[in-house]
């Protein structure tokens, strides 16, 4: 297997100061490692490339790269639809997803990810760089260097969920393993040891490395911090406590996933905070999520200058859209509130928000969550100084080839400062969000809330599980009423919309429904699969709405994990396939 090492340009940006990266493939290293780890700055590069690993989802299988692949995981879940229906996305939903047609295969990707560290970390043990030691750099270089060994352990680990969180039990190889007969025989570990590993590793590395890089000698951004470490062990243990995993009922792994979360809150080393950036600010320009130097960011992937998302994801009617968006749907819009923290109901063309002050029939997308405005473009919006209009025969609505089938576009993510068109087009970075705080704040409700209940909480916590959830609602960017007095079922269902209003478009739904076995018909929580967009009429001015399926979508039992690529199980017989497949 053969896999350009040396990263693509993007990943100039994600140290400041790196040098040009040499051409080097997977191969030569692995034939001649000591090539590569003979010099600071080549370990360094090698080191850049695993980063290079890491997720994103502007594109549904961070694998594909061009314009007509923009499709995001989120079309594969109750968030979106995606507008072409012969995308690899659409399989997810419509029964063609198989063993045999492997979606979002990373499984190659990520477990050449993890030889590559094994392969790190076995190289870099010990060396000195004694050729180096009269250069006048070469104390500062040697502290840089020592924190590799950490910063590649956590990338690691966070492989490793990765594959977990897809696949359940996966095979853990150990150290750097060259027999081929080996590698092809291991068996899968259990997904609860697998987070066992993970967790160790958390707290093996977390006090190696710094709060943040601004304040070392060697000032560089986009790596690993200890923010970031404590965030993944907090996922984690989430993830293993859930109803997916947790078939028993373990109250004890919601008291461990509690621990975790509340560990990264009442660190006080730890300067993070909300931003008012992300969901009320009148500067947007950037789109809400590519501020790489938000205090709520605890860890980011860095994309390149581009403006692919943006050629896919703008209106169409806009020149240079191209029409591969991945279009919001009525069932995330009707999750966002009114301002005084009622739901918002339409039924039979009449949109209500029953025990609402401040909602207006006639402008349904007012006075909401102000969230759902800075994730979605709906009708009347301003995108590009221009009114969008997604009624039908407007602007930017159908029958408009490739308009948005829903009757909403997406915002999160997308760049209003970008131009995909004419004389001045240009290209931006973007940054993918990893981890941030707010999902550390819902995390905590959502563990404390299965351990102690709506107001329960140990010594030592820094809130009880309905003042987390109030936490990420309240605060001055969103500023919806709070909730109180909520039973421990009321309360569950209430993070599980704040996480899908909150999170919308990063990457967290699709793992969420699962977890949670969300498409179980016994869960009181359970989601349709049947996803609705909205029709909108214009008369003369006057608009009426009609809400319409947009896409009867499938689920069986066994799409709650994915299959294993068939081809692995040829490779390796003890792998075994997933339940189903």
């Amino acid at each position: 297997m053969i896999r350009n090492i040396i990263l693509s340009i993007f990943l100039v940006t994600l140290f400041t100061g790196c040098d040009d990266f040499l051409d080097y493939t997977e191969h030569s290293f692995y034939d001649d490692p000591e090539t590569i780890f003979s010099t600071y700055n080549r370990t360094r590069q090698f080191l850049a490339d695993i980063y290079s690993t890491l997720p994103s989802d502007y594109d549904y299988d961070g694998i594909k790269k061009d314009e007509a692949n923009q499709a995001m995981r989120s079309a594969a879940t109750d968030e979106a639809e995606y507008v072409k229906q012969n995308h690899d996305v659409q399989k997810f939903t419509n029964g063609q997803w198989s063993a045999f047609n492997a979606l979002d295969n990373n499984w190659s990707k990520y477990y050449t990810g993890i030889r590559s560290v094994n392969l790190f970390l076995d190289q870099i043990d010990g060396r000195t760089f004694d050729d180096y030691k009269y250069n006048e750099d070469y104390e500062e270089e040697q502290e840089r260097y020592d924190k590799f060994q950490y910063e590649a352990r956590f990338l690691r680990a966070f492989f490793y969920f990765e594959l977990a969180k897809r696949y359940g039990d996966i095979p853990m190889p150990e150290g750097v393993v060259n027999d081929v007969d080996a590698i092809n025989n291991i068996q899968r570990s259990s997904f609860e040891d697998v987070i066992d590993y993970i967790v160790s590793e958390c707290d093996a590395i977390s006090e190696e490395l710094p709060v943040t890089w601004s304040n070392q000698v060697f000032v560089e951004t986009g790596r690993v911090t200890r923010g970031a470490v404590y965030a993944l062990k907090a996922r984690a243990l989430l993830y293993a406590a859930s109803p997916l995993h947790n078939t028993s009922g373990d109250v004890t792994k919601w008291e461990a996933a509690a621990t975790a979360a509340n560990a990264f809150l009442i660190n006080p080393d730890f300067a993070y905070g909300f931003d008012a950036q992300y969901y009320n600010s009148s500067d947007m320009a950037k789109g809400s999520f590519n501020n790489r130097t938000s205090a709520e960011l605890i860890f980011e992937r860095r994309e390149e200058n581009s403006n692919a998302f943006e050629k896919a994801n703008f209106p169409m009617g806009f020149e240079g859209a191209n029409g591969n968006a991945t279009c919001p749907s009525q069932n995330l819009v009707d999750a966002y509130q009114t301002t005084d923290g009622y739901d918002v109901i339409l039924n039979n063309g009449v949109w209500s928000a029953p025990g609402s002050s401040v909602f207006d029939p006639a402008n349904p997308y007012e006075n909401r969550d102000p969230r759902l405005k800075q994730t979605i473009i709906v009708n009347g919006s301003t995108w590009k100084s221009t009114t969008v209009e997604t009624f039908k025969d407007g602007a930017n609505g159908l029958p408009l080839a490739d308009a948005t089938p829903t009757g909403y576009y997406l915002k999160k993510y997308v760049r209003e400062d970008i131009t995909i068109a004419g004389s001045n087009t240009n290209t931006k970075e973007h940054a993918w969000v990893i981890f941030r705080l707010s999902e550390v704040y819902l995390n905590l409700a959502e563990a404390l809330n299965e351990a102690y209940g709506p107001t329960g909480a140990p010594a030592g916590f820094a809130m009880d599980a309905t003042t987390a959830l109030n936490m990420v609602r309240t605060r001055a960017a969103v500023a919806l009423p709070a909730v109180s007095g909520l039973s421990q079922a009321e309360l569950r269902a209430a993070i599980i919309r704040e996480r899908q209003v909150e999170l919308a478009f990063e990457d967290h739904r699709f793992w969420d429904v699962r977890r949670w076995r969300l498409f179980d018909s016994s869960n009181p929580d359970n989601v349709t699969e049947d996803i609705y967009g909205i029709d909108i009429t214009n008369n003369g001015g006057a608009l009426s709405y009609s809400k319409k399926l947009v896409d009867d979508r499938l689920w069986d039992e066994k799409m709650y994990l994915y299959p294993i690529p068939y081809n692995e199980t040829t490779i390796n017989t003890n792998l075994g396939q997933n339940p189903g497949w």
